[in-house]
């Protein structure tokens, strides 16, 4: 593949719009929130309050196929533009560090791109659509024996801000001059610290600016390994050595390289090993081989149903045997790309992946897009099944915190009209837990459904009280827009800037919840 300079396709401004548009809220929550009004006011107008002021974050947390909780962040909408904004400043310094990689682009797998999904600046859904990883991994296998498979400890939440200046200038400049705020890398440090309470330890996993920081640390760590044939996914490696010699010193070399920027190998994670070996693990093919014979049809009929349990038995097994995969989430989404003919092979396919989600419900958000897939055929019978199973579910794993499955679950109780039947008890415990976005959308559902929503309200003084607007920033500012005259808000941070949005139609929900 032909050696690439990312500035030749990504100029300043390009960057600079996408992150603001785009890269405020994780892929993860794409289909309910978005920037885009945010990113188009904020590139005409600029943020000129709250310049000296350092930030905190909503915090949200998302299931993983263990069922335990991955911390999701949300930067103030204040933070995050005064760091695109110094990015933008400084993109042609910052690009000139990640550009000058040889053969970048066959190295790391997660760039910035201009075409990617959803017109992020980085997509890890995008990354799933490269029809070329293959060949790079064969590519990288020439003449080789031996593979590596390493990844960073922690890798988002051990980031050391300062890193950030030593990626830029080097070591000695940066700690030379670490005191001197007018020099341009610091005032970058700056800015990504002031998105989190001026921390210097982590970054939030979620904003597109993270991978941009990430990149600009890990390509200068890049730099001090071209001698080794190896692909990296954010931060995770594969390399392959000619002898376990050679292995063995990319470890050494790795851990190093790494240490110079505060980060450590996950040494639970790191296997040596011998090739060949397969480009694609066994449970991926057996379910791909599975779908393409059996499960082809883009329109599932009731001659299906059989398969269709045998596809997801499959999976159970796969995700019995492979405990860190993602068998179960993979079937998922095969199964949500397709259409049902009517609704007995619809009711079977949800009940049954309901049952699964119950367990394991860290892929509840693939129901949304099933949903809309199969939205005509949703008759009342169907509709009362999918309100039971919702229920059921939310019941279930709201008791443990789980603000993915409360989110989803009240989004699609908004999108699809289900009732969510002891909402009056769910809602007081995530306002009890104090969990931002599931109680958004709790007050939206409220608000829907003509409901009591002085509750939500009552919220705000305790908010401010406890020192915590901005880890509900995007809570106050719905609730704010709605009822700007309530007395409620008069003492509210901010409220100067949430007039200005305001005044501009600036909403971070889809199109679905902003009409409410």
């Amino acid at each position: 593949m032909a050696e690439i300079n990312i500035e030749d396709i990504l100029g300043t401004n390009f960057v600079y719009k996408r992150l603001l548009k785009y890269g405020l809220f994780s892929e993860t929550i794409d289909d309910i929130f978005q920037s885009k009004s945010f990113g188009e006011w904020a590139i005409e107008n600029g943020v000129n309050r709250y310049k000296k002021r350092s930030f905190s974050l909503v915090q949200y947390r998302l299931t993983r196929n263990n069922n335990a909780p991955r911390i999701l962040s949300i930067p103030h909408p204040i933070a995050y533009y005064l760091l695109c904004d110094s990015i933008r400043i400084n993109w042609d310094r910052i690009v000139n560090k990640i550009g000058e990689v040889e053969d970048y682009e066959d190295r790391s797998m997660i760039i910035p791109k201009p075409n990617n999904l959803n017109n992020r600046l980085f997509s890890m859904l995008s990354y799933n659509l490269r029809d070329d990883e293959k060949f790079l991994h064969l590519d990288k296998q020439s003449d080789a024996k031996y593979f590596v498979h390493a990844d960073i400890s922690k890798f988002y939440p051990s980031i050391y801000s300062h890193s950030v200046c030593w990626a830029l200038v080097g070591h000695s400049k940066a700690k030379k001059h670490q005191d001197d705020n007018r020099r341009w890398f610091n005032k970058l440090d700056i800015a990504i610290r002031s998105m989190q309470r001026n921390e210097t330890i982590g970054i939030p996993i979620g904003p597109d600016t993270s991978n941009i920081v990430s990149e600009l640390v890990l390509s200068r760590v890049d730099k001090e390994l071209n001698d080794y044939d190896y692909l990296r996914f954010v931060d995770d490696y594969k390399c392959y050595c000619s002898t376990k010699e050679e292995a063995d010193s990319f470890l050494i070399d790795l851990s190093r390289s790494l240490e110079k920027y505060h980060l450590r190998l996950n040494t639970r994670k790191t296997v040596v090993g011998e090739l060949p070996k397969a480009l694609d693990p066994n449970w991926v093919r057996r379910l791909r081989e599975y779908s393409n014979h059996f499960l082809s049809e883009s329109k599932l009929t009731k001659k299906s149903i059989n398969r269709i349990s045998e596809f997801l038995d499959l999976a159970i097994n796969l995700a019995e045997n492979n405990p860190g995969e993602s068998a179960l989430k993979y079937a998922v989404k095969v199964l949500s790309s397709k259409k049902y003919s009517d609704e007995e092979v619809f009711s079977f396919t949800f009940l049954y992946l309901s049952r699964i989600c119950f367990q394991h419900p860290y892929f509840i958000d693939v129901f949304n897009s099933f949903l809309s897939k199969n939205k005509d055929e949703l008759g009342n019978s169907i509709k009362g099944l999918i309100e039971n199973e919702i229920n059921r579910i939310s019941e279930e794993h709201i008791q443990y915190r789980r603000s993915d499955v409360a989110l989803w679950s009240l989004y699609i109780a908004i999108k699809y009209e289900l009732e969510i039947k002891n909402y009056e008890s769910i809602s007081e415990q995530l306002i009890e837990d104090r969990d931002c976005l599931p109680s958004l959308m709790s007050y939206l559902y409220a608000k829907k459904n003509d409901l009591d929503i002085s509750k939500y309200l009552d919220m705000i003084p305790q908010i401010i009280d406890e020192k915590s607007e901005d880890d509900w920033w995007i809570y106050i500012y719905q609730t704010f827009i709605d009822q700007p005259n309530k007395p409620v808000f008069n003492q509210i941070d901010y409220k100067d800037f949430y007039m200005d949005l305001n005044g501009s139609d600036v909403t971070f929900l889809n199109e679905t919840l902003a009409e409410l």
